[in-house]
């Protein structure tokens, strides 16, 4: 072996950052194309919802996409102006009083859309250059056609495509509160408006709302808004050798409140079927993590909603270990090149070899989720053990498992804790526990510890409610609805495998089926520690109960 003989892994050796933004360098030059990135770039398929959880490589695959295609712009949704429309006092009058106003946040997003693709290809500065464009279209167009009244509706809604996105929803947003607002002028109800007082409203009061709103909502033509699409595809972005990309990321940070999240992404999603339909060069293309996509549904699911209308519209993320290992050899192989001579190296040159039947490489793989982020943090933590050596040794690995296996812990806590406020308390219900146990080895004693931490939170989820109602005498509770939840929560974030039989073999959350059931929960026969939190967990290993 030689080519080591020189070579020392330097402090601080770093293979890759968990963020991609941050990692943008070394993805440039080590990119894996594991399918998804064909699915989204293609303007033939429908597929532009890139779904994974934290750490697949969704933010990667929109990086790429940038680099590979000429006309990708980028939308940061903390950098749209939705606040506004949540410290509307009318907006959210008519909102909570149940106004469906799923409408006008496609609208709101069909003029993000179709303004940023059309300052993408003319980039507009001022009204006069937009207006001798907007009369150059026209005229191309029947004026008497209904095409043509599109356009003209189009209009209506704000037409200064040059002007910052919050310039642009804020005009239209102040258009819908106007006609919302004139929808109660001359009635009682326009004082509780002005009041903003939609909780005192009565019932018969509400229903009057709610009337009047969704009239002026359900004024919002969307058929219009199509026709001013197919124009657009028609007579705009026709070129097929000319295709334009919108990437939308980070929907899951905090850029509104969690309950105006979900409608807004559900609208956008609504969007993105649309413009797939209407627009053959264009692509709306997001990043979700699935269980957000889940919790979109679940909250705003309304009468004949058909989840499996959406799925040719999904590109999974899902890694073989062949994949992560091409992944983890041209990392290695490019940090080494640019800090020694630019040759070549393996990973065996680098990492031991076998022991046994396995390789250093199953052995790591073996405590991931079969994330590209679970495994550049593992061998960035073999890199931090092994400084000022020729290579990693066995040993390395083994005590790099210690730290990394904490900050594993760490990250499920930070990736669930919005979906799972007690994640905390649930993860640990397991610490201590052997590698394999049954549901009988989680005693009374340990429920009642679970409860009590849950109930102090000050927060909300299932856990927590269900600890509550444990205590409360008037609540039929047991410790086994306690138990089959907190279950249910680590089977979800890929804590714990679960195996209903002796034949059948354990699935995971991460690999198999994303969730398992409350009736699933009462089945498990056995329950797994994943191997990626024995160290972290303190589980004892080589022991089953």
């Amino acid at each position: 072996m030689t080519k080591t003989d020189e070579q020392i892994i330097w402090k601080n050796l770093s293979i890759g950052a968990p963020d991609a933004e941050a990692d943008k360098d070394l993805l440039n030059d080590c990119f894996v194309d594991n399918g998804c990135l064909d699915l989204i770039r293609s303007t033939e398929k429908h597929s532009s919802i890139i779904l994974g959880r934290t750490g697949a490589g969704k933010s990667a695959i929109l990086l790429r996409l940038q680099s590979l295609e000429s006309n990708v712009t980028a939308l940061n949704p903390l950098e749209l102006a939705f606040r506004f429309i949540e410290n509307s006092t009318v907006i959210q009058f008519f909102e909570k009083a149940g106004v469906n106003l799923n409408l006008f946040y496609r609208l709101l997003w069909r003029h993000i859309l179709i303004t940023e693709l059309i300052k993408r290809k003319y980039n507009f500065r001022d009204q006069g250059s937009l207006s001798r464009w907007f009369d150059s279209l026209i005229n191309r167009i029947d004026k008497n056609s209904a095409r043509a009244r599109s356009l003209a509706y189009l209009r209506r809604w704000g037409e200064r495509f040059w002007e910052e996105t919050e310039v642009r929803l804020s005009e239209i947003t102040k258009k819908i509160e106007a006609e919302l607002s004139a929808s109660l002028e001359g009635s009682l109800l326009g004082a509780k408006l002005k009041g903003g007082s939609s909780g005192t409203l009565t019932d018969e009061e509400r229903a009057e709302v709610v009337s009047r709103g969704s009239s002026v909502i359900n004024k919002i033509q969307i058929a219009d808004l199509n026709r001013v699409m197919q124009i657009f595809s028609d007579e705009v972005f026709n070129d097929p050798k000319n295709r334009f990309y919108i990437t939308i990321d980070t929907l899951d940070e905090e850029w509104v409140s969690q309950s105006s999240r979900y409608r807004l992404i559900r609208a956008l999603i609504e969007e993105v079927r649309t413009f797939r339909s209407e627009m053959q060069n264009v692509k709306i293309v997001i990043a979700l993590r699935r269980d957000l996509l889940d919790k979109v549904f679940e909250e705003t699911r309304d009468g004949g909603f058909q989840e499996e209308k959406y799925e040719t519209y999904y590109a999974n993320i899902l890694w073989s270990r062949e994949e992560l290992f091409d992944m983890l050899t041209l990392r290695v192989n490019e940090v080494f090149k640019r800090k020694y001579t630019g040759e070549s190296i393996e990973l065996s040159d680098v990492f031991p070899k076998s022991r046994g039947d396995k390789s250093p490489y199953e052995y790591m793989l073996e405590r991931t989720m079969f994330r590209p982020r679970d495994v550049i943090a593992y061998a960035n933590e073999c890199f931090a053990v092994a400084a000022n050596r020729p290579r990693v040794s066995w040993q390395a690995i083994s005590d790099a498992e210690l730290q990394y296996s904490r900050k594993r812990r760490n990250a499920l806590i930070d990736e669930w804790l919005n979906t799972y406020p007690s994640v905390g308390v649930a993860l640990d219900v397991i610490r201590g526990m052997p590698e394999s146990f049954s549901r009988s080895a989680i005693t009374d004693e340990m429920i009642d510890v679970v409860a009590v931490q849950a109930s102090a939170l000050h927060t909300e989820d299932e856990l927590v409610r269900l600890s509550q109602k444990l205590y409360d005498p008037s609540a039929s509770t047991t410790r086994a609805q306690v138990l089959n939840c907190v279950l249910q929560v680590l089977y979800k974030i890929g804590a714990i495998g679960i195996k209903f039989s002796a034949e059948s073999p354990y699935i995971w959350s991460f690999r198999d089926q994303a969730s398992i059931s409350y009736g699933e929960a009462k089945r498990a026969m056995s329950i797994r520690v994943h191997k990626m939190l024995w160290r972290g967990l303190e589980i004892r290993t080589g022991q089953f109960a």
